[in-house]
């Protein structure tokens, strides 16, 4: 069933590059503001959004309906913690109706609480940082032990799980090794996100922009590199992972215009704003999270078909996060890229 639903992905994708044409094939749906962790580099600010409005589950249920239609095949439902929010079951189920594939990104520690909502989904990622000291230091004290239940849970379920794992100057190389092995361990896959600059939407100064020193950030990419060529269960390719690492610029630069770019820096071709498009739980649109803080649509205001049809990358044409270079490599087919998914696929990983 899960097989069919990927294959009528492809075809969506095929057409969409033959007629040219803009389809928000995957959707990420912020469906809630508020979260139950304090994560301090959280570029959501989330923490500090617990009194914002939420969608309400009509609005959420007409969202669903509408990128149905607009041709959506990948649905993810983020947060905030979107497990907070008791009517969850009812929005996966109505993508579901349609055909979508229903992923999650969670911090975990409610997994155990919602099996009933949680076993519904097509895949899951579950935030983890390292080890107990590690990842106690980013989330929140004693959330370690809860994070690692709820991936036994979710794997105990049946689900492809990955987790992810977010870059900052105090990560280490052990702290990279020690995640791929627990990923061996346990037959998941792990994948590698820097933390990064963004525009602050709420007035604080307990979250902030944090920043990597730019030498240090490339040896952890290229070390990632090296560990992915050996075989490591690490989700994204080893060419996304080579694009970061060989980013010429600084990496307080993640927006870059075509008369910026080196002539010899290879670099795939965006699609985000064409084929992916980001829903923040205040109904803003944006192309990727590159543009936090900065939106200029909004789907509560601006309808949700008109703001998908006006979202403007505004010139960008590539940047240095793992995810998104992938996802744009595998919407150009490369091949090795597609061998990794593939590869991934036939055993039982996201």
């Amino acid at each position: 069933m899960r097989i069919g639903r990927y294959f009528r992905f492809i075809g969506k994708l095929s057409m969409a590059k033959l007629t040219k044409r803009r389809i928000p094939l995957i959707v990420i749906l912020g469906v809630t503001n508020k979260c139950n962790l304090n994560c301090w580099y959280c570029y959501g600010e989330h923490p500090h959004r617990n009194d914002w409005i939420d969608f309400t589950i009509k609005e959420l249920l007409e969202i669903v309906r509408a990128l149905h239609k607009l041709g959506t095949q990948v649905l993810q439902l983020q947060g905030g913690e979107p497990l907070l929010r008791d009517d969850l079951q009812i929005i996966i189920n109505e993508a579901r109706k349609f055909g979508m594939i229903c992923d999650m990104v969670t911090n975990g520690i409610l997994i155990s609480q919602r099996k009933e909502t949680v076993r519904l989904l097509d895949k899951i990622c579950i935030s983890l940082d390292g080890p107990p000291k590690v990842n106690d230091r980013n989330r929140g004290k004693g959330t370690y032990e809860q994070i690692v239940e709820g991936i036994k849970v979710a794997c105990n379920l049946g689900l492809p799980v990955r987790i992810n794992t977010m870059l900052t100057s105090m990560t280490s190389i052990e702290d990279i090794n020690w995640l791929i092995d627990f990923a061996y361990k346990h037959h998941i896959l792990v994948n590698f996100s820097p933390s990064f600059e963004f525009v602050p939407q709420v007035q604080t100064n307990k979250i902030r922009p944090y920043e990597i020193d730019n030498d240090y950030l490339r040896s952890l990419f290229r070390h990632i590199v090296r560990c992915k060529i050996k075989g490591a269960p690490i989700q994204f390719s080893a060419r996304s992972y080579n694009v970061a690492a060989q980013w010429p610029f600084a990496y307080q630069k993640r927006r870059v215009h075509f008369k910026e770019i080196p002539l010899d820096f290879a670099y795939p071709k965006c699609y985000h704003g064409e084929y992916v498009f980001f829903i923040d739980s205040d109904g803003s649109l944006y192309p990727c999270c590159n543009f936090w803080g900065r939106a200029k649509l909004n789907i509560k205001t601006d309808g949700l078909q008109k703001s998908i049809l006006n979202l403007d990358r505004e010139g960008c044409q590539t940047c240095y996060i793992p995810a998104y270079i992938d996802r744009n490599l595998f919407f150009d087919y490369v091949p090795k890229v597609w061998y990794n998914y593939i590869n991934q696929a036939t055993k039982g990983g996201a």
